[in-house]
């Protein structure tokens, strides 16, 4: 499977500030104890700190020696470096003011950076070159391991640190250049002069620490500054606990300050994930090596045997047996105990349920899309979706769907990554109706009907399939049936002057109940008008029975595929009791074809699945995803 990245077009070109030389930087690191972290740190600093910085130690009263020697073990070889005791502890917040107001050299940027953090090559010149991209970015932040919403992959994934670093140099082109955040994070944040020299640093009131980042960032938006990540710029942080037992107590008091300084916090830090969170980072956990995850969405399955169900259980049922060890399969279901759950017995069921995170590699569903729901689930669970259009009835018929579901229809056939179909016929009928040329692969159905030879019987009764829509013909072809012949109907509305035709509701019978139905049947009338496919008919020839259909293209594509002299096309229901009298009571010819498997069918998507995967993701196809939904998304949230 390839999980790599191609480049993003989104970086910005527009230098604001791209002739002037850059201010030197002031790097203030509060520190309490914790010396081999802070040793690793300054030796990173050694390494990779700009010439046009220099960095204070702030010792705040730690009680002993430990902060100083660290200092003097990196300082001979690192002259930039000073080391400033407190003899009281000011806490985080006090200590970074005091630096700020006393150490900070005049007009230059300043950098507040834990004192367990690492820096990485060249990270510190790309926060400073984003810094002053444009007159507006006022505080920078660069990617890590363990920053909140900065963390590669996010913080719940799991990754250590190494594992982290190695996702965001598989990513980082692939991820604009910046983007702007709702905050900052104070591991490691640089603040423009000019944005310094107007507002200050912190409030004291958050003392000795937590929320003054984000309190600082909220005063400065208020004015028209932003807060930006820097997403080619990374600094590990390793996190070492502050303020013990007092931490959460500290949290809830000072969120309490916050929110009631500026209620607009809570609000864009939830907006973040929805609307600005770049969707390429959502998948970032799935550069890793790792084995491939398949969502077979099955959100929409009916409690009912319709066409659809029986299609996507047929096939589900299949590509288990093809996945083996090379891919992990999840279905999606919402009640996975429902009607289907013998079929479902054994299988990962996926619920989407809120704050549980996974994400898989890519989201398949078998059919077409029917609510802009369901392709923002698809959308946000995998960087590559796919579907199969199975017909466009839903469009054509103006009584059933309607401009809403064909503007929906269009739209997430261009956005995905590989539509299939189930007919050249349902190709032919896209590119028709839209005009559009959108590569669509077709893979027929198949059938797993006359595998034993007790499916094979001598048949009792015209057994009529559909369904009550109008271009099913149901009720037509019963009309146009001898009243005196055994009929059986599945589908369409019961009507009481037919004392020879038994009604059956669809939907209900399971599926071994229909095909005893088919076994038992002498003649199969299936008078659609609209087919993708027609499955039944293929259930019918496999099981050696006489079909009678209208004449289509659809299904003159079907009598193609499966070569079967036992399909017979008529040109109107007026022909069907001429065409089915000659079939009653005679025996089915015999066919040199062996009906298609749904083996079949399931090695061919299994094959596209695997095409799929090998290709790296399609950055701007799952941006321009992205953008369409938050557009719509964000229709509900503004007045048109």
């Amino acid at each position: 499977m390839s999980t790599g990245l191609v480049p993003s077009q989104a970086d910005a070109s527009n230098e604001y500030e791209g002739d002037e030389a850059r201010p030197r930087i002031s790097i203030l690191i509060p520190a309490y104890g914790a010396a081999a972290s802070l040793r690793k740190c300054l030796e990173s600093l050694a390494r990779f700190a700009p010439e046009r910085s220099i960095v204070f130690v702030l010792d705040d009263a730690t009680p002993d020696s430990s902060v100083r020697e660290a200092c003097e073990a990196v300082g001979s070889s690192f002259p930039r470096l000073r080391y400033v005791r407190s003899e009281a502890n000011r806490g985080f917040v006090g200590t970074c003011n005091w630096g700020f107001e006393h150490l900070r050299e005049p007009n230059s940027d300043l950098l507040l950076l834990n004192s367990d953090t690492e820096l990485t090559a060249g990270s510190l010149e790309e926060m400073q070159d984003v810094l002053y991209l444009h007159e507006r970015h006022a505080v920078v932040t660069p990617r890590s391991n363990n920053a909140t919403i900065f963390s590669i992959p996010e913080k719940e994934a799991g990754f250590d640190a190494e594992a982290s670093f190695a996702v965001w140099q598989r990513m980082k082109h692939s991820l604009p250049r910046y983007q702007p955040m709702p905050t900052a994070h104070g591991f490691c944040m640089l603040i423009k002069a000019k944005v310094l020299d107007r507002f200050q640093l912190f409030d004291e009131i958050y003392a000795p620490g937590y929320n003054e980042e984000n309190d600082f960032v909220c005063r400065i938006n208020r004015y028209g500054y932003s807060a930006v990540v820097a997403n080619r710029a990374y600094v590990y942080h390793h996190e070492s606990s502050s303020f013990g037992p007092r931490r959460a107590k500290l949290e809830e008091a000072h969120r309490e300050i916050l929110d009631s300084r500026y209620p607009e916090y809570g609000q864009k830090i939830a907006d973040y994930d929805r609307y600005q969170r770049d969707p390429v980072e959502r998948f970032a956990v799935l550069c890793m090596p790792h084995r491939p995850r398949i969502l077979y969405d099955l959100f929409h399955l009916p409690a009912a045997h319709t066409g659809t169900s029986n299609f996507g259980l047929n096939l589900l049922r299949e590509l288990s047996r093809l996945f083996g060890d090379e891919f992990e399969l999840h279905v999606g279901l919402y009640q996975p105990e429902r009607f289907f759950a013998h079929e479902l017995a054994g299988y990962r069921i996926f619920e989407d349920k809120p704050g549980d995170g996974q994400v898989f590699d890519l989201a398949f569903k078998p059919c077409q899309i029917s609510s802009w729901t369901d392709f923002r689930r698809m959308s946000r669970l995998a960087p590559r979706v796919s579907y199969c259009l199975q017909d466009l009835i839903g469009v054509r018929c103006d009584y059933i769907g309607g401009a809403a579901l064909r503007i929906l229809l269009q739209k997430t056939a261009e956005l995905s990554d590989c539509v299939f179909t189930i007919s050249d016929f349902t190709q032919s009928d896209f590119a028709a109706l839209y005009g559009l040329d959108v590569p669509m692969r077709v893979v027929y159905h198949g059938t797993n009907f006359g595998l034993t030879d007790g499916e094979f019987r001598s048949g009792e009764y015209v057994l009529v399939l559909g369904n009550s829509f109008v271009h099913k013909g149901v009720m037509d072809a019963v009309q146009h049936l001898d009243p005196a012949w055994p009929v059986v109907v599945l589908g369409g509305e019961e009507q009481p002057a037919t004392p020879n035709v038994r009604w059956l509701a669809s939907g209900n019978l399971s599926r071994q109940h229909m095909r005893e139905l088919f076994a038992n049947a002498g003649v199969l009338v299936y008078p659609s008008h609209y087919e993708g496919f027609g499955l039944p008919i293929i259930d019918a020839l496999a099981l050696r029975k006489p079909v009678v259909v209208l004449d289509s293209a659809v299904n003159r594509e079907l009598a193609s595929l499966v070569d079967n002299p036992n399909l017979y096309r008529i040109d109107s229901i007026r022909d069907m009791r001429s065409a089915v009298a000659k079939l009653l009571g005679t025996k089915s010819l015999p066919s040199s074809k062996e009906p298609r498997r749904w083996r079949v069918a399931a090695q061919e998507y299994f094959d596209a699945f695997r095409e799929m995967l090998n290709r790296d993701f399609d950055v701007p196809r799952i941006r321009k995803r992205w953008d369409v939904l938050r557009t719509l998304d964000s229709m509900s949230r503004l007045e048109l």
